[in-house]
């Protein structure tokens, strides 16, 4: 089965919101820990959003961002609703690297040859949100060599997707872009990858979906 680092739960092994990167960091301490012969110890998963595992930047940033959009995510163990219940975290690929320029560069052919695993955890999971933190992905989604699979997971195509960038007063950084496809049994999501160069929290913080579409995610599984 496709790895997945947050704990199972039934709000997110069917109808959740997935979390995806491109694939599993492998940090510079992680390598020297490798060359000295000792096994770093792994947490046991939990939900999404708690900070006492899985810290990472990845999930840390993430986690920012979504609650910079006003997601009601809690941190604390113990603490956590159906809705925190309801995300998972998982990677395209299924390789650690540095960054996502290390060794080999990961391409969207790449993703598309290597889509079996993450396909079969949608067609699984069957999550009703799709949040890809990596342009390359959404592109991979809709090649034409995998297209008959995503359409029987997914639903029909419903187009290219929709292309929003934020507006901030005075902001003369990188316009990042959100794409948004709104497939018949989930909306999938496109953001920029975490490690994006020029990237900041307070541009992140504007480039939130519309508004029926942050209301969609906001009310999955509102209950504790």
């Amino acid at each position: 089965m496709h790895p997945v680092v947050t704990k199972d739960f039934p709000e997110n092994l069917s109808g959740g919101v997935m979390i995806c990167g491109i694939n599993f960091g492998y940090s510079s301490k992680d390598e020297a820990l490798e060359k000295s012969g000792m096994l770093q110890e792994i947490d046991a998963p939990s939900f999404f959003s708690d900070l006492s595992v899985n810290n990472t930047r990845f999930r840390n940033t993430v986690r920012k961002w979504l609650k910079n959009w006003g997601l009601p995510l809690s941190h604390e163990p113990g603490s956590e609703t159906a809705f925190d219940r309801s995300f998972f975290q998982t990677n395209w690929i299924n390789s650690q690297t540095r960054s996502v320029q290390s060794n080999e560069k990961i391409t969207i052919n790449m993703m598309v040859k290597e889509s079996d695993g993450i396909l079969s955890l949608i067609e699984s999971r069957k999550p009703k949100v799709i949040i890809f933190f990596g342009v390359q992905m959404i592109q991979a989604l809709n090649d034409i060599d995998i297209r008959k699979r995503v359409v029987s997971a997914l639903g029909e195509r419903p187009g290219n997707g929709e292309v929003y960038q934020a507006r901030l007063e005075n902001y003369k950084g990188t316009r990042f872009k959100l794409i948004t496809q709104n497939f018949p049994k989930a909306l999938v999501l496109s953001l920029p990858h975490p490690q994006t160069i020029g990237i900041t929290d307070e541009y992140m913080a504007a480039l939130k979906p519309a508004p029926q579409h942050l209301e969609r995610i906001i009310s999955m599984n509102q209950s504790v």
